[in-house]
């Protein structure tokens, strides 16, 4: 079975704008800037990097796509904790 380039490249766009997502969840901030500050010092990766991935110029690696799943999946426990008080 080929995969057409456009069905490859609508993939590739999805994925990225996934990730862009679950970056935003797993450091809530109030701009682009401060979640690629905080991201970048999780990750250990530059903040420049971040904000590539933010604006879904460049795919991540999956360590880092799973690495960020856990402190998304750790943003909405807490986040649920901190609703029942």
């Amino acid at each position: 079975m080929q995969i057409s380039s456009n069905s490859q490249s609508d993939h590739v766009s999805a994925s990225r704008r996934a990730f862009a997502a679950l970056l935003w969840r797993a450091f809530p901030s109030p701009s682009e800037n401060e979640v690629a500050l905080k991201a970048a010092r999780v990750l250990d990766v530059s903040d420049r990097q971040v904000r590539n991935w933010l604006r879904c110029e460049h795919s991540a690696a999956w360590h880092y796509v799973a690495a960020v799943m856990a402190v998304a999946g750790a943003e909405i426990v807490f986040s649920k904790i901190e609703g029942h008080k």
